[in-house]
């Protein structure tokens, strides 16, 4: 990862400094205005579900680069965990049917 790195939290204060890291205690539409200027032109990239879900809510989001992992996680967030909303439907950037469901198989390996 290259370029400035930007953490949103509530609670500035209890952030320990880090080189290169940039705390911000706003809202996430003063983060939106905030990262594209630092981008400088280049790609913005939010890893955080929660805060994706909300810059998907109110637009900003031109792509969705997914990554899977050959790991199911026992806890954690979903990337899109909003009850009663309206689902987001998505157009495939590479390959044939921009409308296709991409299917993965994997297999559990057993640990131990």
């Amino acid at each position: 990862m290259a370029g400035a790195v930007f953490v949103l939290t509530h609670r500035p204060d209890d952030a320990q400094p880090v080189a290169g890291v940039t705390f911000l205690s706003c809202d996430v539409a003063e983060a939106v205005r905030i990262g594209p200027e630092a981008a400088g032109g280049k790609n913005l990239e939010v890893f955080s579900p929660t805060i994706g879900r909300q810059l998907l809510e109110r637009g900003p989001i031109d792509e969705i680069d997914l990554h899977i992992a050959p790991v199911l996680l026992g806890d954690g967030i979903r990337l899109f965990d909003r009850p009663g909303g309206v689902p987001v439907r998505l157009e495939l950037l590479n390959g044939g049917d921009r409308s296709a469901a991409v299917d993965v198989r994997y297999r559990p390996v057993a640990t131990g």
